[in-house]
């Protein structure tokens, strides 16, 4: 009874850690105005906040997945903790451009930290039951990103700002370090056998890397760029903002619909039917004239679990340590990266009807990219 309590009390500290991880990573873009006239930049300067957040996100990756084999789980995370609350103090008190840079360096090196910490331990705390527990972490993820724009509002309501808002953020942070630090780490244990043989592990997990930095590219170029394609195509500004939070909204109801759709079905089932449905609705908006705000809804449904099944799957086939962990989230920051970087040149290329036409490229390679994965290990899952 005790282990089962304590089991619950990690699960319960790691998803409030991670509504804090959605809300950092989803303070930046609704305040960009806020940080732009806070340092007396132009919209073009202050972007590239985002590339520095993104470059911090790749290198902490890196770092937190050998210190994640080498330290104690929550004790890292309490250091990373620990400079998400620093960073997100002192980001209302920056005086230039370089400041900026530097602190969403350090909030994008600690977050993605959090973030595969917070994977990690679920897995190891959960092993082969893991796959409803990491789509309910990501659903506290999602839940955090859509939070943040209204915690802004509410810290703009209260007469201090945007700044404020980040302070919310922080001081919400600042309670987990306390509770992290009371529970024990779970544990990496490695396995007596692998479903993949050892031979064929460095093939199958590049194939897998290759699946998750096509889907977070999916993802972030849908998130970062169909409000921009809405008013290129006509639609005017409020609707057009709009957008996103449908999608958003979409991702986390299909992720807390598979929380219980895992009961009955298994996470490449799963993945197959996410990957129709984001087809679909890339398809949709190459084809049809429908209404964006149905595109939107639709997409988001796609992507909702697609991350935390695949995730769930890749932990079935092998052993996910520390360092591998790392590994996919250097490639979810470079998933992050290279698509919505390339999308902007290539709407200015060929105007705004090519965006449907590469989110309908992005998710016909993803979905190659994951069948030849299942070929690859489909036999000795099965068996």
């Amino acid at each position: 009874m005790e282990n089962t309590m304590q089991e619950l009390t990690r699960t319960g500290l790691y998803c409030a850690m991670f509504i804090a991880a959605g809300a950092v990573s989803g303070l930046l873009g609704p305040s960009l105005i806020y940080l732009s006239d806070l340092i007396d930049a132009s919209v073009a300067e202050i972007s590239i906040v985002f590339s520095a957040r993104a470059i911090g996100n790749i290198l902490g990756a890196l770092l937190a997945g050998r210190m994640f084999d080498r330290w104690q789980g929550h004790h890292y995370l309490i250091v990373m903790l620990l400079c998400v609350i620093v960073g997100l103090f002192l980001v209302p008190f920056s005086t230039s451009l370089t400041m900026l840079v530097a602190l969403f360096f350090l909030l994008g090196a600690a977050e993605v930290s959090v973030n595969a910490g917070g994977n990690m331990m679920m897995l190891w705390l959960h092993k082969d039951k893991v796959g409803s527990y990491v789509t309910i972490l990501h659903l506290c993820y999602s839940s955090g990103c859509m939070l943040a724009p209204l915690i802004l509002i509410f810290a703009e309501w209260t007469g201090h700002g945007y700044g404020a808002g980040y302070w919310m953020v922080a001081l919400y942070a600042l309670i987990l370090p306390l509770f992290l630090w009371k529970q024990p780490s779970p544990r990496f244990e490695a396995r007596s056998t692998e479903t993949v043989p050892e031979t064929k592990q460095k093939t199958t997990f590049l194939a897998f890397l290759l699946v998750i930095f096509l889907y977070v590219g999916f993802e972030i170029t849908i998130a970062g760029w169909i409000s921009t394609y809405a008013i290129l195509s006509g639609i005017n500004h409020n609707a057009a903002a709009i957008l996103v939070t449908w999608f958003f909204v979409s991702l986390s109801i299909g992720r807390l619909l598979s929380v219980f759709l895992l009961r009955w079905i298994t996470p490449r089932q799963g993945i197959y039917g996410l990957l129709a449905i984001s087809v679909t609705g890339s398809l949709l908006m190459v084809v049809s004239d429908a209404s964006l705000v149905l595109a939107a809804l639709w997409l988001g449904l796609g992507c909702s679990a697609f991350f935390p099944m695949l995730f769930s799957y890749a932990n079935s086939i092998m052993a996910l340590d520390g360092k591998r962990t790392g590994y996919v989230f250097v490639c979810c920051g470079l998933g992050a990266l290279v698509a919505p970087s390339l999308t902007g040149p290539i709407i200015e290329a060929l105007s705004a009807n090519a965006f449907p036409y590469l989110l309908l490229m992005l998710a016909m390679c993803m979905a190659f990219s994951w069948y030849r994965l299942d070929t690859m290990t489909r036999a000795r899952v099965d068996s």
